[in-house]
């Protein structure tokens, strides 16, 4: 009876315990779920990358020796890039002593590096780099020449609006502004516009009389007849009124406005327009002071005064002293500068 107590007791106990676990927890019966992974369930992350034991190969590249240094002056690196480019058929120069003559004498801007064109040395230097290309001597040695080939031997130009520049001189006939216009007045004169020359008349006729006075004995004692600043011919002073061509008086190239003018129906020649060998400088004196008139010509030496007179004799140098005078027949059709 005994055993059969304990065996129901342990039966009523196990289906106790059943029912417990099988009915689900309600509000404050829930569970709390403290479930922790153990911190072994993943194994560590001992990966360690392969230390980079790349090294690059040394730079063992030697440039060329042969390629031309650019150092030095502006010329000294025209001339050297030019001589090294431009050989044979297509040199320019003789050698480098012959270039940098040439380039020292012609005084040239130096010019912006890079330049493609305008007359320049970096525009020389530009084109005799290209020329070293292959294939290009032909082409470009001649724009890295002396002449620029039509490239680096064009004029840069100014081309902006008359108003943006501002006037410092300016120059029609010959020693009008320099001569003829005194100090006091020359800022004015170089402000004024050419169409408004009539008020420095007095000035003109001032400046000249006084050189009269001063000169004309030395021109008499040269057996050379001088106008006079006091005879008057056309309401003005011979000097000035007189005709130095038919019908063209000394006046008119200086009144109403000083401007070298260009007669295409006459004979071209100062002062009908200028060319590069005209001696301006002497034809100028001539027709101011000695006597060139046309209808009554002074006598000078054995023959008539005329604007010729003194371009003669000479006054001043007969010609440029470089290469006997003569200009060349291409543009700028000037020799170059000489070197002081």
């Amino acid at each position: 009876m005994k055993t059969l107590n304990r065996t129901l007791l342990s039966l009523v106990a196990v289906t106790s315990l059943v029912a417990a676990c099988s009915t689900p927890p309600t509000g404050n019966d829930a569970a709390v779920d403290t479930y922790v992974p153990p911190a072994t369930d993943a194994p560590a992350d001992t990966f360690v990358p392969p230390a980079d034991t790349f090294v690059p190969p040394a730079d063992t590249f030697v440039p060329p020796t042969d390629v031309p240094t650019m150092g030095g002056t502006p010329c000294e690196r025209y001339c050297t890039a030019i001589t090294a480019a431009c050989t044979a058929a297509n040199a320019q120069f003789a050698d480098a002593a012959d270039c940098n003559a040439w380039c020292s004498g012609a005084n040239l801007p130096v010019g912006m590096p890079g330049a493609a064109d305008g007359n320049s040395v970096e525009c020389r230097i530009y084109h005799a780099g290209v020329a070293a290309m292959a294939g290009m001597a032909a082409a470009h040695c001649p724009h890295a020449g002396p002449t620029g080939g039509g490239v680096c031997g064009a004029i840069d130009f100014n081309a902006g609006m008359a108003a943006s520049f501002v006037r410092v001189d300016r120059m029609g006939m010959p020693a009008v502004s320099t001569v003829l216009v005194g100090a006091a007045r020359k800022n004015a004169y170089n402000d004024a516009n050419p169409n408004g020359d009539m008020a420095f008349a007095g000035d003109f006729i001032g400046s000249l009389t006084g050189l009269h006075m001063a000169l004309d004995d030395d021109f008499a004692g040269l057996n050379l007849q001088t106008c006079s600043m006091v005879t008057l011919v056309g309401g003005l002073p011979e000097c000035l009124g007189q005709e130095y061509a038919p019908g063209r008086t000394v006046a008119s190239l200086v009144v109403p406005n000083d401007v070298l003018r260009l007669d295409l129906t006459a004979a071209a020649g100062f002062p009908n327009g200028r060319k590069l060998a005209d001696p301006v400088i002497d034809v100028t004196l001539a027709v101011l002071f000695l006597r060139v008139n046309q209808a009554a010509p002074g006598r000078c030496g054995a023959g008539n005064c005329s604007p010729a007179t003194l371009a003669g004799v000479p006054v001043n140098p007969a010609r440029n002293d470089v290469a006997m005078g003569m200009f060349p027949d291409t543009f700028p059709y000037l020799q170059p500068a000489q070197s002081p």
